[in-house]
């Protein structure tokens, strides 16, 4: 019985340990540069780029989602993230964002709703077994909020693209037009992940 007792606090403590590193690793976003909110906010383009995983929702790509430039429409790049020129997951060549452990982008700003409940892209890990932090930030009152981690979002291990599971967006639920900026943490040490067509779901359109 006292081995009993002994086996299930250490098995509970290293579950605290473990969460309590997940949550460090979760914590070590950085501010991204403080820019100014868009002056105005109109519906956006919609498809159904995800019917053939049968995902039939409409989305609306983020800003320089598909990561087909140098710089990316915009985005914010940090500790080692870059666009690459490599395989996509339709097969062609072309951009896509590249996260080794530590680094982290922050995307444009982009309008959404209290409809816009959640976000797909796809992902591939070419190094480690860890994943990549989503954290959402809104304006609010005059500035951005502190950056929320809503979750996390990882290849299949096999360096093959894969499409990530729906990530939550969190926006408030107020009504009209609220205001985010989204940002990717790569984890672990010694991992390596990229990221592509990174979409937003408007659950008003269906």
């Amino acid at each position: 019985m006292k081995r009993s007792r002994i086996a299930l606090a250490v098995g509970l403590a290293s579950a605290g340990m473990a969460l309590c590193t997940s949550v460090a690793a979760a914590a070590t976003v950085q501010t991204a540069t403080q820019v100014a909110p868009l002056s105005g906010c109109s519906q956006p383009v919609m498809t159904q780029p995800f019917a053939f995983a049968k995902d039939f929702n409409a989305y609306t790509l983020a800003p320089g989602g598909t990561f087909d430039s140098a710089v990316s429409a915009g985005w914010e790049l940090k500790s080692g993230a870059g666009i690459v020129q490599t395989a996509q997951p339709d097969g062609t060549v072309g951009g896509s964002l590249d996260l080794p452990s530590k680094s982290q982008a922050t995307s444009p700003v982009l309008c959404v709703t209290s409809d816009y409940p959640t976000a797909r892209l796809h992902v591939r890990n070419l190094a480690g077994s860890e994943g990549v932090f989503f954290y959402v930030s809104y304006w609010n009152n005059g500035v951005w909020t502190a950056p929320k981690n809503t979750g996390q979002f990882h290849g299949s291990g096999n360096s093959l693209w894969t499409l990530s599971n729906p990530m939550n967006v969190q926006p408030s639920g107020a009504a009209g037009w609220q205001q985010v900026r989204f940002t990717f943490v790569a984890g672990g040490n010694t991992s390596r992940f990229q990221v592509d067509n990174f979409w937003v779901d408007p659950r008003i359109s269906h």
